[in-house]
C-alpha cells in the first residue's frame, strides 16, 4: 500500500503556494511526488500546455484516460478561474473537449469546488477539473440518490458569477451542458472520486487515490496522448 500525497497546506496565490504539489509541478521543481513515485517512468505527466493552463494525467487514475485540467496561477475553484479567464477557459475546455474524444471517447467533466470555509474544501487547494470516459447519467443517478440539490447552468462561465466563486460545489459538465450540485454536508472526502469509482464497478475504497495507484493507466494514458500538441 503506498500512500501519495497530493497537495499541501491551502493558500491564495502563487508567492504563498510553497508545498502544494500542483504549484511546484507547474513551476518547475523537480522533486516532487510524481518524480518521486514513477521515478521517470514516464518522465512528465503533461498532456498539453498553454500560456495559462496545464493539463496533466491524474497522478493516481481511476481509468486509463484520468487526465486534470487546472490553471498555472493558484485558485482554489474554477468558478474562480472562470471569472478571470472566462473566454479562455471556456475556448480551451472546448479545444479539450473535441482532442479527449477522439482518444478516449467523450469525456466527462467534473470539479470539487472548494469553498471560503476549510471545512467545505474537501482538501482542493489548487483548482483542477477531472476529464474522465465516464458515464455521465450514471454519475448523476448516484448524486441524486445522495440527495444532493443541483442547479443547471446556461453555460459553464456562469459558473463564474455568485455563489460559486466563494461556495463549495461539485460541476458535472458533458456535451457542453453544465450541472452544479450542492454539497449537503454527508459528503466523504473525495466524493466524487467515490461516485465515478462505483460507476466504473471499482470497489470501495480503492477509487482512494492514497490506496491504489493504477501506474498502468497512467502510463498508458500518456502513450495515448503522445501526439497531443504541447
Amino acid at each position: 500500500m503506498v500512500r501519495v500525497r497530493h497537495e499541501g497546506p491551502q493558500v491564495i496565490n502563487m508567492s504563498q503556494c510553497d508545498g502544494a504539489d500542483f504549484c511546484e509541478e507547474i513551476g518547475g521543481a523537480t522533486d516532487t511526488s510524481f518524480s518521486r513515485f514513477y521515478e521517470g517512468d514516464p518522465p512528465h505527466r503533461r498532456a498539453w500546455s498553454t500560456e495559462n493552463f496545464e493539463v496533466l494525467a491524474d497522478m493516481s487514475p481511476l481509468t486509463t484516460g484520468h487526465l486534470l485540467l487546472l490553471p498555472r496561477k493558484h485558485y482554489i475553484s474554477f468558478a474562480q478561474v472562470l471569472g478571470a479567464h472566462p473566454d479562455e477557459t471556456e475556448e480551451l475546455l472546448e479545444n479539450i473537449t473535441s482532442i479527449y474524444r477522439e482518444t478516449f471517447g467523450e469525456p466527462l467533466v467534473l470539479e470539487h469546488g472548494s469553498g471560503a470555509d476549510e471545512e467545505s474544501h474537501a482538501c482542493i487547494t489548487h483548482a483542477h477539473l477531472h476529464l474522465l470516459p465516464a458515464d455521465a447519467d450514471a454519475v448523476d443517478e448516484l448524486l441524486i440518490r445522495d440527495e444532493l440539490s443541483y442547479v443547471d447552468l446556461e453555460s459553464i462561465t456562469d459558473l463564474s458569477e455568485p455563489p460559486w466563486p466563494d461556495s463549495a460545489y461539485f460541476l458535472r459538465h458533458h456535451r457542453g451542458r453544465s450541472r452544479v450540485y450542492m454539497p449537503n454536508g454527508n459528503q466523504k472526502r473525495q466524493y466524487l472520486r467515490s461516485i465515478v469509482g462505483a460507476t466504473l464497478d471499482i470497489p470501495d475504497p480503492e477509487w482512494d487515490y492514497a490506496l491504489i495507484v493504477r501506474k498502468e493507466c497512467l502510463r498508458r494514458t500518456m502513450e495515448l496522448v503522445e501526439s497531443w500538441s504541447l
